[in-house]
């Protein structure tokens, strides 16, 4: 009996030892594949990701060089727009030639016919691009064939209908032969393996730098479909990602040769770029890592299996008197954690602190191994955090009965994910021995969904601040000169036969008025910007003449605030290609910040300087510098955001927007030049902006030959003028008539365009000296009417001048009312001065001395 007793615990010694190695074979080799997917996964994304980021540089290079391109060939279209002949033109392109390296040069017309820099003349097949090259008006880059010369690349930008030899153009183009751009696509890596193709949505390629292993692939689809045994639907996606510019990664194989291939929007066009590499290049100094580590893994689990069967085998007497216990606190722990899958549970002795139990899902939620917790409480707690320890051994002391709940953060110790938890503890009583049952639940979910909601609402009371603050501000700012001039005008109805107050109040409400218009206009400014729709109106213009309108306006400015303000010009190219209103703009911005933040007696200097110049552009640097209140290095930080002022006594008592700093680091951009502003409190300000500007070398050479003799200033332009002058709205005919009439100036009103195109069909030569045409009225607009006017078979209509003059103010209605037929675009309200300086400009003699007589204009 004796030996029977001691045989049958031997046997199950021994069964529960297989069963024990078994279950051991099975968790190493469950682990092994396990790591194995992990590493393969691992290897994939860190060799696509390294062999995007290979290809990115690629194609970044292609992106530059075509950008390149396009932003010379803008640069160049004033240049041929204005040259005097096609030799110049022939000889400026040849220059460009010779420093850009480009095959050939066409000037393109409407149905893609195009004439060279020699004459030659033929067609040029640009397919679908071709509309949006002429219709759309964007710049392109496409193949294409021209008879007798290797395949193309073409570069075109739309420009101004224009004439060369004869030829009638509406783009112009640059071309290089395909292995000049192939080389931006080639790549050194992978040993001369990888290959680049820039492809179009159809998997046609556009461009190709292949290796030897993907050398004469002309559609990368077809190939993936016929060669790498892909499905249609396949195909389809990856067409649709090419199609929408999406950017992604992939494997494929070819004759047993896997490769990884990535792919990516060319940024321009819809052409993609797209890498591939054989696989065992890209993933050779991974895989040799996989394997070693794989080796050490399978050497050390294999050491730890079998030091851990020793082991059961030999304390399994000791396992087996404890097994009936730790079944019973199993049991009881699974029939609550079948509750929840998301909560980790935990069954702690309260005498020992030894976890007893800890679901296996711990590693999940918490990136901790159930091992090393039960080794070790307190690793759910970094190092330091008492709060976290002092919590647990309040719940080792608990009654039975009580229940603790707390919330808090923990970090997921394998991802660094923060987990948001809420922690339960009790006491129970198994078996007579008192265990605390702690249940981990992670509400990371919930609380996130908290979060966002809370910074979505944050989100919405900020930007209903926003408006608000701006909607305040609008408020403010309009009512201020809406109140003087309401307020003065209530005051002059009162002091009518006071002329001194009279004179005073009309100054004032003047200013007010001009006040009023300044923050529509930067209001309609900021917006236009924003939006987008600011274009620069690039024509001639003399910078001296520049600062000179800038100097009259600004001199009696600061002359009114007792300010010195002194102009230094030093400038060789006087004559440029520009905006010269863009331009103004940004410097009476600048120099009218200046005027109001300094104090009376400051000083004002504006300095105006060539910095280089090549044969056909020339860098300038214009200085504003002051010696003002000046600003924070806090504030210099918002300085060109919209709608910012600086909160201090110095500029509350200054009326603006915070706009004009704004609009004027806008345009500035869009020149394509920079602005910086040095500026410290009680020191003053510094503000320099360098423009690269094209030169206009014809009109330097011509510069004096067209001055006008010099004429008594005391006589107005306008003096024995008599103007056909179209406005539908009678008060604002009434001032109009009126302000002529205090100039000298004699008008003829009629209140639509078909009245004044009625009336001047009778006029005779020398009845009117010029016409100011409103453009939105009723009947016909002024547009039309001036174009029936240029078009009529009075022979005054091809010659006499016509004004816009209209509340219509942005540079797309100056361009309409340019290309209708008028001579010069002027805002209203009606600014008497500026109406001075522009009849200037097309008066061939001065003005007689007395109103009987007649000046001669000049289109």
């Amino acid at each position: 009996m004796k030996n029977e007793t001691t045989m049958r615990p031997t046997i199950k010694n021994r069964i529960l030892a297989v069963l024990a190695a078994l279950l051991l074979s099975v968790g190493i080799w469950t682990s092994f594949v396990v790591f194995t997917d992990f590493m393969e996964h691992t290897i994939y994304e860190e060799s696509t990701a390294h062999l995007t980021e290979i290809y990115h540089q690629a194609n970044q290079t292609l992106y530059n060089k075509v950008s390149l391109n396009w932003g010379v060939m803008r640069m160049w279209a004033p240049y041929l727009e204005s040259a005097q002949s096609d030799a110049d033109v022939c000889s400026f392109l040849a220059q460009a030639k010779g420093e850009y390296h480009f095959t050939d040069f066409f000037f393109v017309s409407r149905d893609g016919s195009y004439v060279a820099l020699d004459g030659e003349r033929g067609y040029l097949d640009l397919g679908r691009t071709l509309s949006q090259l002429i219709l759309e008006q964007q710049p392109i880059v496409a193949n294409s064939v021209v008879p007798d010369k290797p395949e193309i690349m073409v570069f075109a930008v739309p420009t101004e209908k224009g004439s060369y030899q004869g030829f009638d153009y509406e783009a112009i183009a640059v071309t290089y032969n395909n292995r000049d751009l192939v080389d931006s696509l080639k790549i050194s890596a992978f040993e001369g393996h990888g290959s680049t193709f820039a492809v179009l949505p159809d998997g046609r390629v556009v461009l190709d730098s292949s290796s030897a292993d993907m050398r004469g692939v002309h559609n990368i689809l077809a190939m993936l479909k016929n060669s790498a045994g892909f499905t249609a639907e396949q195909v389809d996606a990856l067409q649709d990602s090419f199609a929408s510019g999406e950017s992604g990664n992939l494997e494929f194989s070819i004759n047993g040769v896997s490769y990884y291939m990535v792919y990516g929007s060319a940024s321009f066009q819809n052409w993609t770029i797209l890498g591939i590499a054989p696989k065992s290049v890209v993933n050779a100094n991974m895989n040799r890592l996989q394997y070693t580590t794989m080796a050490v893994m399978s050497g050390t689990t294999g050491m730890l299996a079998v030091a851990a069967l020793l082991l059961v085998v030999q304390n399994n007497r000791q396992k087996l008197r404890k097994k009936d216990q730790q079944l019973l606190a199993r049991e009881e722990l699974f029939s609550d954690l079948s509750r929840n899958v998301d909560d980790v549970f935990l069954m702690i002795d309260t005498e020992t602190r030894k976890v007893e139990y800890v679901s296996p899902n711990v590693q999940r939620i918490l990136g901790l191994s159930p091992e090393a917790v039960q080794e070790d409480l307190y690793v759910l707690y970094p190092a330091g955090d008492d709060s976290g320890a002092s919590r647990l051994e309040n719940l080792m002391q608990m009654e039975q009965g009580v229940q603790q709940e707390w919330e808090r953060e923990f970090v997921n110790q394998e991802t660094g994910e923060p987990r948001y938890i809420h922690v339960t503890g009790f006491i129970n009583d198994v078996q007579g021995a008192r265990k605390c049952i702690v249940d981990l639940s992670d509400r990371t979910g919930e609380h996130q969904t908290t979060l966002a909601v809370e910074a979505a609402l944050e989100v919405a009371e900020k930007a209903s601040k926003a408006k608000t603050d701006f909607l305040s501000n609008m408020s403010h700012d309009i009512r201020t000169p809406m109140n003087a001039i309401i307020g003065i005008t209530t005051l002059m109805k009162n002091e009518l036969h006071q002329p001194e107050k009279l004179a005073e109040h009309l100054g004032k409400l003047e200013t007010s008025g001009r006040l009023l218009l300044g923050i529509i206009n930067d209001i309609l400014d900021m917006s236009r910007i924003e939006s987008g729709k600011t274009t620069l109106n690039i024509e001639k213009t003399n910078l001296p003449q520049q600062v000179s309108q800038l100097d009259s306006i600004i001199r009696q400015q600061a002359s009114q605030r007792r300010q010195t303000f002194t102009v230094e010009n030093h400038v060789q190219h006087e004559n440029v290609l520009a905006d010269p209103n863009r331009l103004n703009q940004v410097l009476m911005n600048i120099l009218s910040n200046a005027v109001k933040y300094t104090p009376q007696g400051g000083h004002i200097r504006l300095d105006v300087e060539e910095l280089s110049h090549t044969e056909h552009y020339a860098k300038y640097r214009f200085v504003v510098q002051d010696d003002g209140i000046g600003m924070s290095a806090v504030y210099q930080k918002t300085l060109f955001d919209p709608f910012t002022r600086e909160e201090k006594s110095g500029t509350n008592r200054v009326q603006g927007t915070g706009l004009g700093m704004a609009i004027t680091k806008s345009i500035v951009d869009l020149m394509g030049g920079t602005i910086h502003v040095e500026s410290a409190p009680g020191k003053g300000s510094r503000f320099e902006v360098v423009l690269e500007l094209p030169i206009d070398a014809e009109a330097d050479k011509v510069q004096t030959a067209s001055a006008l003799p010099e004429e008594d200033e005391a006589v107005s332009p306008l003096s024995g003028m008599s103007f056909l002058c179209a406005e539908d709205n009678a008060i604002n005919a009434e001032i109009l008539e009126m302000l002529l009439e205090t100039k000298g100036a004699s008008c003829t009103i009629c209140s639509n365009g078909q009245e004044i195109v009625d009336a001047f069909a009778s006029v005779k030569p020398g009845e009117y000296d010029m016409i100011l045409m409103d453009v939105q009225m009723p009947v016909m607009d002024g547009l039309e009417a001036t174009r029936r006017i240029r078009n009529g078979e009075n022979p005054l209509g091809r010659t006499i001048p016509i004004l816009a003059m209209t509340a219509n103010a942005f540079l797309e209605d100056m361009q309409k009312s340019k290309e209708a037929g008028m001579d010069e675009h002027l805002s209203k309200p009606v600014d008497i001065a500026a109406l001075e300086q522009t009849v200037k400009r097309f008066r061939v003699t001065p003005p007689p001395l007395k109103n009987s007589g007649k000046a001669r204009f000049r289109r």
